[in-house]
């Protein structure tokens, strides 16, 4: 069979990279080797799928870190507005939730899915399902792409593969084998966006517990590092956005190190220390005879403010009458700055996304073109590239597959 663009996976990245390049009037064919397109992105925001994040490009760039740089200029081609705008031609509108999170209308991420395969189905692109890539064999000025029973010649290849997150879906690092065939460097891949291991074992007892509001600080080689959001208790951590946060700001150094990292939580981030004691003599006057614990619900969850009081408190006996100033000054310490110890994150497995892939120093930011071997493209998370939550890991793979596209196209 004869194309003149094949795309390697059916992931978000791939298929935007197949509807701008259909819509160019190219022969395209995506290789699929699940049996659906999209099973990833069906996972996404709990099922609801978050497509993308609010905000001016600019700001988005910030985001993004040292990631930042090497997407500007796809930001600016394809924006969260334009993906919006596209979307909603074809009938799914977007709506806008508190902190710049972008969801479809209809809080359904197969509807995301379904538009999508839609729109590249109307560019005229073929799909491929149920067959892996097992080789690609450059011949003159063109490609042999190979499965077991299939081949395919093309002038010109997207490798949308994904990353190593969530196996299960089909991304186990496929792309790599081939970015390597070509002579590109691979940046070893780690979790990213993923629970964090603590070395204290009590919080085991609060898995489950959530927290709205969390603000976690920490120091690597003398630089601050802080993120804010939500945060859950897990068997034998933490987990929720601010931690999936944290975690992409240190799984390399605290891999690199092997030494455990100290964080602090802050657990009323509302309040600063005076405040927050005087809200809690306030609570202890009008509840005088009441345990502490109960008095500190409206702060934090009643399992964690129970919690608490026993580190000043072993037998936790104490009511909100007998609570001394010293003691008092020590839980509000401890609301303000809970102490932990993280010694590793969760494997690469769970995580919600991959740091580390293709090196982009090999990649051509304008046109997502290798520089090592013209005709080859990259789109997603395939690449070394990765975001905060919140709806940026995505719009990675709309900017990226629909340049990839475009830039295959010509």
């Amino acid at each position: 069979m004869n194309f003149d663009i094949c795309i390697i996976g059916a992931g978000p990245a791939g298929l935007f990279a197949a509807i701008e390049a259909g819509r160019s009037g190219n022969r395209c064919v995506i290789f699929e080797k699940n049996s659906t397109a999209a099973r990833k992105l069906l996972c996404t925001g709990r099922g609801r799928c978050n497509v993308t994040h609010a905000g001016e490009v600019r700001e988005l760039v910030g985001a993004y870190g040292d990631s930042g740089h090497f997407l500007r200029y796809g930001l600016h081609e394809f924006s969260p507005e334009y993906v919006c705008g596209l979307f909603a031609e074809n009938r799914l509108d977007m709506k806008t939730e508190k902190g710049g999170l972008v969801f479809p209308l209809t809080d359904r991420a197969s509807d995301v899915k379904r538009v999508l395969v839609d729109m590249a189905r109307r560019s005229g692109v073929e799909f491929i399902y149920g067959k892996s890539v097992e080789s690609i064999t450059r011949q003159g000025g063109g490609f042999f792409v190979d499965t077991e029973k299939v081949r395919v010649e093309c002038r010109s290849i997207i490798i949308a593969t994904g990353g190593m997150s969530w196996p299960e879906t089909g991304s186990t690092g496929d792309g790599y084998k081939f970015a390597r065939q070509f002579g590109h460097e691979i940046v070893e891949p780690k979790a990213a966006l993923v629970p964090l291991v603590t070395e204290e074992t009590w919080l085991g007892g609060l898995q489950g517990v959530s927290v709205k509001d969390v603000r976690i600080t920490a120091a690597i080689d003398g630089k601050k590092l802080q993120t804010q959001g939500g945060m859950m208790f897990t068997g034998n951590g933490v987990g929720g956005p601010a931690v999936f946060d944290f975690s992409r700001l240190i799984t390399r150094g605290l891999d690199a190190s092997g030494e455990a990292l100290k964080i602090e939580i802050d657990l009323v981030p509302s309040m600063d220390r005076q405040q927050l004691d005087q809200e809690l003599q306030a609570k202890c006057a009008e509840h005088p005879k009441k345990e502490i614990a109960w008095v500190m619900v409206g702060l934090v969850p009643r399992g964690l403010g129970i919690a608490l009081c026993g580190m000043i408190d072993p037998d936790n006996s104490l009511r909100t009458n007998q609570l001394s100033r010293d003691k008092r000054l020590e839980l509000v310490e401890l609301l303000k700055a809970l102490p932990l110890t993280i010694k590793s994150t969760r494997p690469i497995k769970e995580a919600v996304v991959t740091s580390g892939g293709v090196s982009v120093d090999e990649i051509d930011d304008k046109t997502m073109q290798s520089k090592l071997c013209e005709g080859i493209f990259f789109a997603g998370e395939v690449m070394d590239v990765d975001g905060p939550c919140g709806g940026y890991n995505l719009q990675i793979a709309w900017s990226t597959g629909a340049i990839a596209g475009r830039s295959a196209a010509k």
